[in-house]
């Protein structure tokens, strides 16, 4: 098992996953009426169980990945955060998803500026990057909170040409 530290801010304290999260991840995927990862809600349990897995073989094999966040004290997962870097995709980026009870609160803008800063410290990067596809305008305002200015625009992989974020350490708008 990797060792994934954890991270705390104001409110949350984000945790690595483990295969005892499924229940979690499983929640998320019923509800979601968003894309994380390439996946979209109503994946069967395969699927599910195939993304947890992915993330924590992440951590393994990279030594960076996602966490789940939840408020401090408490036990129920509000979400996730943190930096993917899928193969043969041209960079890492940050990214995060909530369950639909958990938006609005700020929780993604507190978790991804520690995740940020975390990027910047414990792997000494030089940018920390999100991407997103046009339409994603709840994605986009936050990149824009987190201080993020457009670097570049890119076609990637799965062929979507997608605007490539740079966000500074420590900022947030």
């Amino acid at each position: 098992m990797p060792n994934i530290p954890t991270l705390k801010t104001e409110r949350l304290t984000l945790f690595g996953p483990l295969l005892s999260d499924l229940a979690a991840y499983r929640a998320f995927y019923d509800v979601s009426d968003v894309t994380v990862g390439g996946y979209r809600g109503n994946r069967n349990d395969a699927e599910v169980e195939g993304i947890l897995n992915r993330d924590i073989a992440h951590w393994r094999t990279k030594g960076f990945g996602m966490w789940l966040l939840r408020l401090t004290g408490t036990e129920k997962v509000l979400g996730g955060a943190g930096l993917s870097h899928l193969d043969g995709w041209p960079s890492h980026e940050l990214t995060w998803w909530l369950m639909p009870t958990a938006r609005g609160k700020g929780f993604a803008t507190e978790a991804s500026r520690r995740v940020i800063d975390w990027a910047y410290d414990a792997l000494n990067y030089d940018v920390v990057e999100t991407h997103m596809r046009d339409e994603n305008t709840p994605a986009r305002r936050l990149a824009q909170r987190l201080g993020g200015k457009i670097a570049r625009r890119e076609v990637f992989p799965d062929g979507v040409t997608r605007d490539v974020f740079a966000l500074p350490k420590g900022a947030c708008t």
